[in-house]
């Protein structure tokens, strides 16, 4: 019996930011709350980064502008790698790690740029493609790394043989060790995505662009005032 698929690309990227709000409050309260509450939170979290990066590679499908895709990637990095290093490092700048739009952006790119090359019949160049990307990620420190890099490739490549997408990402995951380790039930989320955006399309043009950005402008703000609560907190 063939399982009924129930959950929109609009549900999956609730869950991400949800269970992404969780992990990173969890980074907050750490010095506040039991080891075993902390441990909680950031496995809850560890559902978010796979969601995100199957999101991407579906939106890789159906966006009338990867150009601007990467724009609006490249520019959200930007806008959240201080409020990122506050919480995470608790300092203004940490130019050694980046925050995950940066681990996104490069994913599309490669994405975006491994298409040009077989479409121009250059596998060869699409091969060094996948690879300096990986090697670009890991240099840069970008967060989940070149392992984040490539389950985003891997989303990509197997989108139509679930089964070897399924097992190649949660190898990956697994490979990654620590709480990575727990990455893969998010894949028990993926599997139950039905293939359709999911909501109502707002009527005007206010509301389409604060539905289109608003998942975005999440990231930087969220970080933001979970910086602020940290210093209120812990000073």
């Amino acid at each position: 019996m063939e399982q009924r698929k129930f959950l929109s690309g609009r549900s999956l990227k609730w869950i991400a930011v949800v269970t992404m709000f969780i992990d990173h409050l969890g980074i907050v309260l750490s010095a506040g709350v039991s080891t075993e509450i902390w441990r909680t939170m950031r496995i809850v979290g560890r559902l978010a980064f796979p969601i995100f990066c199957f999101l991407l590679a579906e939106g890789f499908y159906h966006t009338r502008d990867v150009k601007k895709y990467l724009a609006r990637l490249g520019v959200f990095a930007l806008l959240s790698e201080i409020p990122f290093d506050l919480v995470v490092f608790r300092r203004l700048w940490h130019p050694d790690y980046q925050n995950v739009f940066f681990t996104l952006f490069l994913g599309l790119l490669l994405l975006y740029l491994y298409n040009r090359f077989l479409a121009n019949r250059q596998p060869v160049y699409a091969v060094m493609t996948v690879v300096s990307m990986l090697c670009l990620a890991y240099l840069i420190h970008c967060d989940y790394g070149a392992e984040g890099v490539l389950i985003i490739y891997l989303f990509y490549y197997f989108r139509f043989r679930p089964a070897a997408m399924y097992i190649s990402t949660a190898l990956v995951m697994v490979f990654m060790g620590g709480l990575e380790i727990y990455a893969p039930a998010a894949l028990l989320l993926i599997f139950f995505y039905n293939g359709e955006k999911g909501g109502r399309e707002p009527k005007s043009r206010a509301g389409v662009l604060a539905q289109k950005y608003f998942f975005y402008f999440f990231y930087p703000v969220h970080l933001a005032l979970l910086a602020l609560l940290d210093h209120v907190l812990f000073g």
